[in-house]
C-alpha cells in the first residue's frame, strides 16, 4: 500500500470505469439491435406463411369447385386452414407488441381490417360447405386467399419502404454527426493551442476552463445522438461507442486538471495531454463514422436500381441542406416503368403472382418470386413518391404555390403504387406510367431553368480623357496650312477644272 503510486491508482479506476461503460452500453445496443432483427425476421415469417396459407386456400378452392372431394374432408380442411389463420393473426398481435417496444419502432401497416375481412370470408366458406353449398363456397375461398397474398404483399412492401426511409434518415443523421465531431475536433485543437501560451497566472486561463467544460457539453450532445443511432445502424461498430467513451473521459480529466492548474503549474502539461487525446480520439471517431456512411451509400445504392448516383458526404446525394434532385427521381421512374413493363409481360404469358423463386412459368423464363418483385416494385415507388412530396413542399415554403405541379404528380404515382400492391399492373397503370414520365421530364426541364441567374448584368464605366480645346484649335491650324500650301503651288489647270480644285479646297475651310 506504501509503495502504490495514488495518480496511476485513480487512473486505473477511470480506465475500470470507462470499460463497465463500454460494457453496458454494448449490451444494451446488442439487445436493442437483436429487438429489431427479431421484429423485421418475424414480419417476414408471417409474410411467408400468409403467402403458404394463401397457396392451400386456392387449392381448397379448387377442389371445391370440382366436387370431387368427399365433403366432410372439404370441411376439415377449411376449418383448419381457419385455425391456421387465427394463429396468424396471434403472431401478428404478438409483432406489433414487440414492436412497440423498440426504441424505434418500425413502420409496420394497421392490418386488423383485412385480417378480419380473410376470416369472415374463411367463416362463410365453412358455413356454405355445411349447406353444400360448394359453388358459393369456392367463391369465398378464392376470395378469402386473394385477401392473403394481398396481405402478405402489403407487409413486405411496408417493411421494405419503412426500411428504406429509416436507412435515409439514419444517412442523414450520421452526417450531421459526422459535421459536429469534426467541428468539436477542431475546437478542441484550438483551445489547446491557446493554452500552451497561457500563462496559469494569465485571467484568460480561467476562460480556458469553462471553454473546455463547455466543450464536454457539446461532446455529451454528441454521445447521446451516437449512442442512439448505434442501436439502429450495424455498420457502427462497437469500437465507436469506446472512441466516445475515451473523449469524455479524456475531456472530463482535462477540465478537473485546468482547476488543479491554478494552484500546481504542473498540471497544465497534464490538462493539454488529455486534451490532444481526447482529440485523437474524436479524429478516429470522425473516420470510423465515415467509413459506416459509405458502407451506408454502397448498400443504399445496390438496393435501388436506376439511381445513378452515389450519396456522397455534402455532395448530390440528399445529404442535410440538400434538396431532392428530380434528375434522380426520373432515373429512378424510369427504371421502376421498365421494370413494370417487364412483370406486365410476365404476368401475360401465365405466371400466377405469388409463384415461388425458381419456379419456371409456362413461357419457360426463370424469374424470382412474382410477390417479392411487386413488393420491391411498390417500395420503390413509395420512396419516390415520398421525395417529390418533399419537393413540393420546399417549393410551396414562400407560398406561391409552385409545388402543386409535384403535389398531383405525386398523387399519380400513389395511383400506381396502389396498383402494384393489389396486383394489378394494367394498361391504364402502364400509361399513368407514361404520364409520370413525360411531366418529370417538363419539371426537370423547369429545374434547370430555375437554377439560371436572370440577374442583369452591367458594364464597368470606362475613363474618358475630358477634351482639350487647345489641340482641337491647333488640328484645325495643322489643316489650314496644309491647304494653304496646296493653293500656293496652283497646277497649269484649264480653268474648269481650276475652279473644281478650288471648290475642293474650299471644304477644308468649313467648320
Amino acid at each position: 500500500m506504501e509503495k502504490v503510486n495514488k495518480e496511476e491508482l485513480q487512473e486505473s479506476m477511470q480506465e475500470m470505469k470507462m470499460d463497465q461503460q463500454d460494457i453496458e452500453k454494448e449490451l444494451d445496443r446488442a439487445l436493442e439491435q437483436f429487438k429489431r432483427l427479431e421484429v423485421e425476421q418475424k414480419a417476414e415469417d408471417i409474410a411467408k406463411q400468409l403467402e403458404e396459407l394463401a397457396q392451400k386456400q386456392e387449392e381448397l378452392a379448387e377442389k371445391t369447385e370440382e366436387g370431387k372431394a368427399d365433403q366432410e374432408e372439404l370441411k376439415k380442411e377449411q376449418e383448419e386452414l381457419n385455425k391456421e389463420m387465427d394463429e396468424l393473426r396471434k403472431e401478428m398481435d404478438e409483432l406489433e407488441k414487440k414492436n412497440a417496444e423498440l426504441e424505434t419502432p418500425m413502420d409496420l401497416p394497421k392490418t386488423d381490417v383485412q385480417e378480419q375481412q380473410i376470416q369472415d370470408e374463411q367463416q362463410q366458406s365453412s358455413e356454405q360447405l355445411e349447406k353444400k353449398q360448394n359453388q358459393k363456397a369456392g367463391e369465398s375461398q378464392k376470395k378469402a386467399a386473394e385477401q392473403m397474398e394481398q396481405l402478405a404483399f402489403q407487409m413486405q412492401s411496408a417493411m421494405q419502404s419503412g426500411a428504406q426511409e429509416q436507412q435515409e434518415e439514419d444517412m442523414d443523421a450520421l452526417r450531421q454527426l459526422l459535421e459536429n465531431i469534426v467541428h468539436l475536433s477542431f475546437e478542441q485543437e484550438g483551445l489547446m493551442d491557446e493554452l500552451t501560451g497561457t500563462s496559469v497566472r494569465d485571467p484568460r486561463f480561467v476562460q480556458h476552463g469553462r471553454t473546455q467544460r463547455k466543450l464536454r457539453d457539446d461532446a455529451k450532445v454528441i454521445e447521446d445522438s451516437l449512442y442512439a443511432l448505434s442501436k439502429r445502424v450495424p455498420q457502427l461498430e462497437a469500437i465507436v461507442n469506446r472512441e466516445m467513451t475515451a473523449v469524455n473521459g479524456n475531456m472530463d480529466e482535462a477540465t478537473r486538471l485546468l482547476g488543479e492548474a491554478r494552484a500546481n503549474e504542473r498540471y497544465k502539461p497534464m490538462a493539454a495531454d488529455k486534451q490532444q487525446h481526447a482529440m485523437t480520439s474524436l479524429n478516429n471517431l470522425a473516420l470510423l463514422l465515415n467509413e459506416a456512411l459509405q458502407q451506408m451509400q454502397q448498400q443504399m445504392n445496390q438496393s435501388m436500381p436506376g439511381s445513378g448516383e452515389c450519396n456522397k458526404p455534402g455532395g448530390s446525394g440528399g445529404g442535410k441542406g440538400k434538396k431532392p434532385s428530380m434528375a434522380k427521381m426520373k432515373a429512378q421512374q424510369e427504371a421502376l416503368q421498365k421494370q413494370l413493363e417487364e412483370m406486365r409481360k410476365a404476368m401475360e404469358k401465365g405466371k400466377k403472382p405469388g409463384e415461388k423463386p425458381g419456379e419456371k412459368n409456362p413461357g419457360g423464363m426463370g424469374m424470382p418470386g412474382m410477390s417479392q418483385q411487386l413488393a420491391n416494385l411498390a417500395a420503390q415507388q413509395a420512396a419516390i413518391r415520398k421525395e417529390m412530396q418533399k419537393m413540393a413542399q420546399e417549393l410551396n415554403k414562400d407560398g406561391s404555390g409552385s409545388g402543386n405541379g409535384l403535389t398531383k404528380l405525386a398523387e399519380e404515382m400513389e395511383k400506381n403504387e396502389k396498383d402494384i400492391v393489389n396486383k394489378n399492373i394494367s394498361p391504364e397503370t402502364l400509361r399513368r406510367q407514361q404520364d409520370i414520365m413525360t411531366r418529370l421530364l417538363e419539371h426537370e426541364k423547369a429545374e434547370r431553368e430555375r437554377e439560371l441567374d436572370q440577374k442583369r448584368t452591367s458594364n464597368e464605366g470606362r475613363d474618358q480623357p475630358p477634351p482639350d480645346p487647345a489641340r482641337y484649335f491647333d488640328h484645325q491650324r495643322q489643316r489650314a496650312r496644309e491647304a494653304e500650301l496646296l493653293r500656293t503651288v496652283p497646277p497649269g489647270l484649264k480653268p474648269y477644272y481650276r475652279d473644281r480644285v478650288n471648290a475642293y479646297f474650299g471644304t477644308f475651310d468649313r467648320p
